[in-house]
């Protein structure tokens, strides 16, 4: 994979986060985004990224243990060598993500959708961010205002990817 174009961009998705070397062969813990590991298992090259910096690395060897996966990355032969790539985000393309079962969908395809109550837009959402115990879906109500809404089952309800529409539960909310 080399850098996408723009429009290979669209279909890159963040599958994990590399985590704390494991044992001394140079292997990397990693945190699976959707939970599923299988999709680690057959990587190959991946497009790596932190702080706007992107890096495209090959996948020497994968291990799936249970829920856990570990990447061994090229050049990473020893503890120290793969600690530097600790906390780097890994990018794929949408093809090679976790497939998605029924009534599932990519956090990514949640952003650009309408917001709507009680079957009126109010307002569209422009990121998803981390929140303490929900995601929190950054709602775009006029070009001046934002308001966060948290991705709970007491704020919403029916998420509808392909029509491109959320629906919330609550319209308190965004005051």
């Amino acid at each position: 994979m080399q850098n996408p174009s723009a429009g290979q961009e669209q279909d890159l998705l963040a599958i994990g986060r590399l985590g704390s070397p494991h044992g001394v062969q140079g292997f990397l813990r990693v945190q699976s985004y959707s939970g599923e590991v299988a999709h680690f298992a057959d990587l190959g090259e991946i497009l790596l990224t932190r702080e706007g910096e992107r890096r495209t690395v090959r996948v020497e060897e994968s291990r799936v243990s249970g829920p856990d996966v570990l990447l061994r990355l090229a050049g990473s032969a020893c503890p120290e060598e793969a600690r530097a790539w600790t906390g780097w985000e890994i990018l794929v393309p949408r093809s090679r993500a976790a497939p998605l079962g029924p009534g599932e969908y990519y956090i990514a395809d949640l952003a650009g959708c309408d917001l709507v109550f009680a079957g009126a837009s109010v307002g569209t959402v422009e990121a998803v961010l981390e929140g303490g115990e929900a995601p929190l879906l950054e709602i775009s109500r006029t070009p001046a205002r934002t308001v966060l809404v948290p991705f709970r089952k007491e704020f919403i309800g029916e998420v509808d990817t392909a029509g491109r529409r959320i629906e919330l539960l609550a319209d308190w909310i965004l005051e």
